[in-house]
């Protein structure tokens, strides 16, 4: 039996239980101090008459309360070798209590062994049709403690194991990034080496081997990691990777020990996000983290790259309905968000012969920053692909030309130099090319140029460019060339903070590769999808649930127009327009905003109008009187 406080050899699993779920969702106050309270706390369960008659004066760490009648018992112990003791406590000395009762019961446990050194082991159980069942992820042991929306799903779906796992919440993931992006500049870490360091420890946690962090010297602990690296890359035929993902050394030998932590510290917080779990289940966890290691830590404007947010991949994946017979190319693929989501989508419309022949040979990406390439890299492997197309270096140099491999029709890359491809093989692209922030770098029509050079004619290109790439004068000529030998199918404007905190406004414009715009019959469906769910809030962009989604309603209504653009689709003022292109107008601009009409106030619209025009003339009136009474 407990004591009512934790013995200070268990405060930091106590602490970490009450932060983890806090980032997991769940509402961490007292559920009798707080209506919407949802955790318990040791001798806060004492509040709860039911509770309190059936564990008497014995507690877990935290009760959560999952529901009015269900609820869910977390107990820890300091070492992780203790992990099946604290599972085991869960189980036979909480929950079993708590289910002697006829009005509540317990039917999750949770085991929590280790501490903040060491870090932290997790196995969840889930009480099905009387039997305790450990809860799975992909069919591995799930090792974080469960979401709030995770556990909704276990109750609805009556499960312990699936593939479609609901995400982590926004909070969890900006709150590592900004914990590893402190540890990295704590210990001196380059921002312009942290991906290579964050992908290299990715790929050592999916070595079944575990990383002895108690080893000897640095040295050793960073040999450790780069032979676990290397072993992965032999198996999956990578060597020639190591040195994109290899971790380095420290010259400086007082630097050793700054940089052994940083190596401890970023492991333990990669594994809150049950990492190896989550990527080997097809989710795009490292480029979801990493979108947000980018846009939240310390130097992140200064680094210059911006990744596509993940639901803007999966939207173009979805309106492109990309097949397993399409050859899909991102010639600056970052992470590989665009590739992740096309094998997604793929994978859950495929068969399984399909999916394997589609990884292997009809995913191309190129990335020139070759920190960053590392990052796509580890998805991929992640996903069990060890032949994937991921290539370095500057795109505009390479070609992608169809060839045969293993009697299977693929894609090589060759030397461009200056020339076309002779056969290419690529019929989707999707691209978020490098934005053109400053005087010098390469201009995002160029990058769509090239990509159109690698496509088969009548292929679909998607991209992601700032809205002045379509409207300013100085682009008017590329514009109109473009139009001279490809289609404009849509272009839609994105919500203006999508890349907060970089300030640029954005839109998604779809091209059909080789075929001349028909001015006179090629209806373009524009729309200005402005919100997409999220909202800023403290300085972070978050998900807001049931909040206004444009994004989604476009989306499936656009996939249906690429298929067939003769489909009878409604106008709505503000908010989309199908329509010509209009051939007088000599600025070629290609932006919903020049297309969409205004929605005409109704009377009351107007009326209020009129009377906040007032208040605000009246306001700047009395403010400014003396100024004005004084200019008179």
């Amino acid at each position: 039996m407990h004591s009512n406080k934790p013995k200070n050899s268990e405060v930091d699993a106590y602490t970490y239980i009450k932060e983890e779920l806090e980032k997991l969702g769940w509402n961490v106050k007292n559920p009798a101090r707080v209506a919407d309270g949802e955790v318990y706390k040791q001798n806060e369960v004492l509040a709860h008459k039911e509770l309190k008659k059936y564990l008497v004066r014995d507690m877990p760490e935290a009760v959560v309360k999952l529901n009015e009648n269900e609820f869910w018992a977390i107990e820890s112990k300091r070492d992780k070798k203790e992990i099946d003791t604290a599972l085991n406590e869960a189980i036979d000395q909480y929950a079993k209590k708590i289910n002697q009762s006829g009005k509540i019961k317990c039917i999750i446990a949770s085991g929590v062994a280790g501490n903040d050194t060491d870090g932290y082991k997790v196995i969840n159980k889930y009480l099905r049709k009387g039997k305790w069942e450990t809860i799975l992820f992909n069919g591995k042991t799930k090792n974080i403690l469960l979401s709030k929306n995770q556990a909704k799903y276990i109750l609805e779906h009556d499960t312990i194991n699936w593939l479609e796992f609901p995400d982590l919440p926004e909070a969890k993931y900006i709150s590592a990034a900004e914990e590893i992006n402190e540890i990295l500049h704590n210990a001196g870490i380059n921002k312009n080496k942290r991906a290579r360091f964050i992908a290299g420890l990715v790929l050592s946690l999916s070595v079944d081997e575990e990383v002895n962090l108690k080893t000897g010297t640095t040295s050793v602990l960073v040999e450790n990691i780069n032979t676990l690296i290397k072993q992965k890359l032999r198996e999956v035929k990578k060597e020639n990777f190591i040195d994109f993902l290899k971790l380095e050394l420290p010259p400086s030998a007082e630097n050793h020990i700054k940089y052994r932590q940083a190596i401890i510290e970023t492991l333990k917080e990669l594994q809150t996000l049950d990492i190896r779990n989550a990527m080997a289940s097809g989710k795009d966890v490292l480029g979801e983290f990493y979108e947000k290691f980018l846009k939240y830590g310390n130097g992140a404007k200064e680094i210059g790259i911006v990744l596509t947010p993940r639901h803007i991949t999966k939207f173009a994946v979805e309106v492109l309905d990309v097949k397993p017979n399409d050859y899909v190319l991102d010639p600056t693929c970052g992470t590989g968000g665009f590739l992740v989501s096309a094998f997604d989508h793929v994978r859950n419309n495929a068969t399984e012969k399909q999916v394997d022949e589609f990884k292997n040979h009809h995913i191309f990406g190129i990335e020139q920053d070759d920190e960053v390439v590392a990052l796509a890299l580890v998805n991929m492997i992640f996903r069990g692909d060890g032949k994937n197309n991921m290539s370095e270096g500057n795109c505009f140099q390479k070609n992608i030309e169809k060839t045969i491999k293993e009697s299977v029709t693929t894609g090589k890359f060759d030397p461009r130099n200056n020339n076309l491809p002779r056969n290419p093989i690529i019929t989707k692209v999707l691209m978020n090319p490098p934005f053109a922030l400053k005087q010098g770098d390469q201009k995002e029509s160029q990058f769509i140029d090239y990509a159109l050079s690698q496509m088969q004619d009548g292929g679909i290109l998607f991209v992601v460019v700032p809205i002045s790439v379509m409207v300013e004068s100085s682009g008017k000529n590329w514009r109109k060339n473009l139009l001279e030998n490809n289609t404009v199918l849509s272009v839609v404007t994105f919500p203006e903070d999508l890349f907060y905190p970089i300030s640029v406004g954005t839109i998604g414009v779809f091209i059909k590769k080789g075929v001349p715009h028909d001015f006179n019959s090629q209806k373009v469906y524009f729309a200005r999808a402005i919100y997409d769910g999220f909202r800023k809030k403290k300085g972070k962009r978050i998900i807001v649930e049931n909040s206004e989604n444009t994004l989604k309603e476009v989306g499936g209504e656009l996939r249906g127009f690429l298929a067939n653009q003769n489909l009878n689709l409604k106008d709505v003022p503000e908010f989309k327009k199908i329509c010509l292109l209009d051939k007088s107008d000599v600025g070629v601009e290609l932006v919903p905003e020049a297309y969409i009409e205004s929605k005409i106030p109704a009377l009351n619209e107007i009326e209020n109008g009129v009377e906040e025009m007032i208040k605000e003339a009246l306001a700047f009136k009395i403010k400014y009187s003396d100024k004005l009474e004084g200019k008179k």
